[in-house]
């Protein structure tokens, strides 16, 4: 049924794969579908299967349109043969997906269900101290990862972004479009390459050092919790080989993006989470220092970050209520902290906001595809909307998988002020075209998000580029045969089905779900709420996301996966050493 599918087949060929395995490896009971304790299976497996299809409306509304052309070119109720087929595969095709992909999900719960116990590992017993553990993966992560970028691609992956921090460095003239946090970060190693060696490259290079050293040790925090777990060494080995090898941990290690920092902190943020509330290593004050610090890495070097920041205080309040309530607050209190940094302090140093167009990308997005589908708007709403962009521009600007050209229309009229001054009108125009265009609304929504939430889409992933010669930024390729190699590896992922898994963003966030039911169904609070920043980024670019399916925008999903894979599945449940905890909170 979904051979034609724009996304990764193999992703959904693996988990037809998975359910036929996991069929056969469950208790078998006639009431399964039916039975109390499987409603909630039941429940996820319909709800998994239906969003399969809403990400594939493309594939039977060619169908329905078959139907349509046919049966209007037929005459009386003589119906051609083909509008006959067309209407038997379309009358197919809804059920036996929706029931197949239904079928698939709920036996890959079941399984999990019933087997939590057998996934518990035994404990093992190492001799090497704690601190070795991650000293060994930090160089082994860093001196790696150091030696790709000084011999491929000194001073380090330089992309259009960078370029634009760095003339606001240079220029000493900074924005907010691209996090000034982040770009008074980067900002420390360009003055001391042009302070004490005048070189903007040594800078970069620096700066680049670093980020391989922060991200190496985010990865090392999560392989030494896992360690003091006392996982399997060939889990611990599997773990660090694959911070290690895959090709976007290598190739954004060095990349200077807000989104390797953010990443990292989103990473260290979850490890210290688990730490400190399952109490796994003697000093707690760390992890609650590390965990404070990656806070704020996750509400100031991204857009976005509040946002999903905002969704874990709620997700967090929602499942410890009041035993945690002063956390509760601490945490809220970095966020409140981290807005008055973000605006009203910004704003006296006068550093330029993103504009209104950057934050309703969702909404353009949805009255342009109305507007294109039929155009019907009223005179009132068209006078209004006249306003801000040229109407008559939209069908031949409009992308649906990325907002950026219809933005760039929306900015040339250069009237923001006239936003603001007319917010209320702009709602009850939104509302008034989604009333009257709900598949519209839904079409684009899905067409702009669906990477996020689907089985992979080819999108690019890796950024090799070399920018900043005119700001003073020289390449520097020691070998030209190992920089090809790493191409030809990286592109093996975008190009290669068996590796497209790897990359797979719908994927990684199924498994990042498929870690918080297991918590769920240990009764284990404490597994659930580590997995919620990682889903909670991924809601905010439902909510927002510019392009449909933008790898480094979730990359920090892809960061946690290893380490919630398997520290769900810790044998110790959450209320043993966590009861001291919260009685020692309450008030």
């Amino acid at each position: 049924m979904l051979i034609k599918t724009s996304a990764y087949f193999v992703v959904y060929m693996l988990v037809g794969i998975c359910g036929l395995f996991c069929r056969n490896f469950v208790n078998k009971d006639k009431r399964d579908f039916f039975y109390r304790a499987e409603r909630l299976n039941v429940i996820i497996a319909a709800v998994f299967s239906l969003v399969i299809i809403a990400a594939n409306y493309d594939i039977y509304s060619s169908v329905v349109k078959a139907i349509a052309s046919h049966s209007e070119a037929a005459s009386g109720f003589l119906l051609s043969h083909i509008s006959v087929a067309s209407f038997g595969i379309f009358l197919l095709y809804f059920p036996v997906l929706f029931f197949g992909g239904m079928y698939n999900a709920f036996f890959i719960l079941k399984y999990i269900t019933q087997r939590l116990t057998p996934f518990f590992w035994k404990p093992h017993q190492y001799s090497a101290e704690p601190h070795r553990v991650f000293l060994s993966a930090l160089i082994l992560l860093s001196v790696f990862y150091s030696a790709v970028m000084l011999l491929c691609f000194y001073p380090g992956i330089i992309t259009p972004d960078s370029v634009k921090q760095l003339n606001e460095i240079i220029n000493n003239h900074y924005s907010n479009r691209n996090p000034v946090f982040h770009t008074l970060f980067i900002r420390i190693f360009i003055r001391i390459g042009l302070d004490v060696f005048n070189s903007v490259s040594f800078g970069a290079a620096l700066y680049s050092l670093f980020s391989v050293v922060f991200l190496s040790s985010a990865f090392a925090y999560a392989v030494v919790t896992l360690y003091q777990l006392k996982i399997s060494k060939k889990l611990l080995i599997a773990v660090t080989l694959s911070y290690m090898l895959m090709p976007y941990h290598i190739l954004y290690s060095f990349t200077m993006w807000k989104d390797v920092p953010f990443s990292a902190s989103v990473l260290m943020f979850t490890v210290s989470l688990f730490r400190w509330f399952k109490r796994i290593g003697k000093n707690e004050w760390l992890n609650a220092v590390i965990m404070i610090l990656s806070s704020f890495g996750i509400c100031l070097f991204r857009g976005n970050g509040m946002i999903a920041y905002f969704v874990f205080i709620l997700v967090f309040a929602v499942l410890f209520g009041k035993k945690y309530r002063k956390i509760s607050l601490s945490y809220a209190s970095i966020l409140a902290v981290a807005l008055l940094l973000s605006y009203p302090v910004l704003s006296l140093l006068n550093v330029e906001q993103s504009d209104s167009v950057e934050l309703l990308t969702i909404p353009i997005q949805q009255i342009s595809r109305s507007i294109i589908d039929d155009g019907d708007l009223t005179e009132s709403q068209r006078e209004l909307l006249s306003n801000v962009v040229d109407i008559d521009a939209i069908p031949e600007t409009y992308n649906p998988l990325i907002s950026d050209p219809i933005k760039t229309l929306y900015r040339e009229t250069n009237n923001e002020k006239f936003y603001k001054t007319h917010k209320r009108q702009f709602v009850k125009l939104y509302l008034e075209i989604g009333l009257s265009h709900p598949k519209s609304y839904f079409t684009a929504w899905v067409d702009q998000t669906k990477g996020y939430w689907n089985a992979g889409y080819d999108h690019w992933r890796f950024s090799y580029a070399g920018l900043g010669e005119e700001l003073g930024v020289k390449k520097h390729v020691v070998s030209n045969g190992l920089q090809k190699a790493v191409y030809a590896y990286s592109e093996l992922f975008e190009y290669v089905e068996i590796f497209q898994p790897f990359v797979s963003i719908g994927l990684f966030t199924w498994l990042t779900l498929l870690a918080a039911f297991v918590g769920y169904r240990k009764k284990d609070k404490i597994s659930m709420i580590a997995t919620v920043p990682s889903l909670a980024i991924v809601f905010s670019m439902l909510l927002g996301s510019p392009v449909f399916s933008e790898f480094r925008y979730v990359y920090a999903m892809f960061c946690c996966i290893p380490f919630l894979a398997i520290a769900v599945f810790c044998r110790e449940k959450a209320g043993e050493k966590t009861e001291i905890l919260s009685n020692n909170n309450e008030d």
